[in-house]
């Protein structure tokens, strides 16, 4: 009985032994962790192959910039989030996620805002992505987004990039219509330009031929596309390209073409 108690009380002791060993062992190890230099830093545009506003060097060097040093800064000094917020405030930065590993790589992983418009205003052109967050061109890299053009009723100041502050609703509607056209491979690669005439309506500017394509209010999306999609399969090819002048997509049932000729003609649908 005694023997058996000595060999349970040998296993209890050992046991608290390595429990003890692994407990302060970790501790060392993250000590000596927190303690070691930012041997190099690693950023990865995780979106890089869609859009092209920012460069991993660019990151690096905003990072180097705000005091960040490899060789030179702990891991233990560096705050990663201020430094996501820092990189957030980068205009086309969507998201920055910052970590660091064991041999002292400081990762940071950047997602670009992607653009659904181009707003070409008095104070400049700026982007507008699915969020309504606007934000002034970049001259590196030019996305294959329709313009808006016109009396576009947003007051934008120069080099301004944010969320529109001022008539939201208006712009969160051309946010709508920004995603139903990107959405859909035809109208993205139809529509070149959405011109807003003084009443605010708008206009569709095909990338190819003179057609013009009233949208008015920006209302009924889907049901409008519809009607326009009726028009370039029913209409258009018994009419030829060059027979029409303009096609109206803002009346209930209808579609109306004008001819190229004097004479205007009106299709129910």
């Amino acid at each position: 009985m005694l023997k058996k108690i000595l060999i349970i009380s040998a296993y209890v002791l050992l046991s608290g032994v390595l429990i003890a060993y692994f407990y302060f062992s970790s501790i060392i190890t993250e000590k000596k962790k927190m303690g070691e230099l930012c041997r190099t830093i690693k950023v990865v545009i995780l979106d890089s192959a869609e859009t092209g506003f920012i460069s991993k060097e660019e990151i690096a060097e905003v990072i180097v910039e705000n005091g960040i040093r490899p060789g030179e800064s702990k891991l233990r000094h560096i705050n990663n989030y201020q430094l996501e917020l820092m990189l957030n405030k980068k205009t086309a930065v969507k998201k920055s996620e910052v970590s660091y590993t064991r041999n002292g790589v400081l990762k940071v992983d950047i997602l670009q805002r992607k653009p659904i418009l181009r707003l070409e205003t008095t104070n400049g052109g700026f982007y507008m992505d699915e969020s309504s967050y606007v934000f002034p061109l970049i001259k590196s890299f030019s996305p294959f987004v329709p313009v808006v053009s016109g009396d576009i009723p947003l007051e934008i100041a120069p080099g301004y990039h944010g969320y529109i502050k001022d008539n939201q609703q208006w712009a969160n509607s051309l946010r709508d219509l920004g995603i139903y056209i990107l959405n859909n491979d035809s109208w993205n690669t139809l529509i070149e330009q959405i011109y807003v005439d003084e009443k605010g309506l708008l206009c569709f500017i095909p990338r190819e031929g003179n057609l013009e394509i009233v949208f008015g209010n920006i209302e009924k999306i889907d049901y409008k596309f519809r009607k326009l999609y009726a028009f370039y399969k029913d209409i258009l090819p018994n009419a030829g390209p060059d027979m029409y002048k303009s096609v109206n997509l803002q009346f209930d049932k209808q579609i109306v073409c004008k001819r190229n000729k004097k004479t205007d003609k009106n299709l129910e649908i």
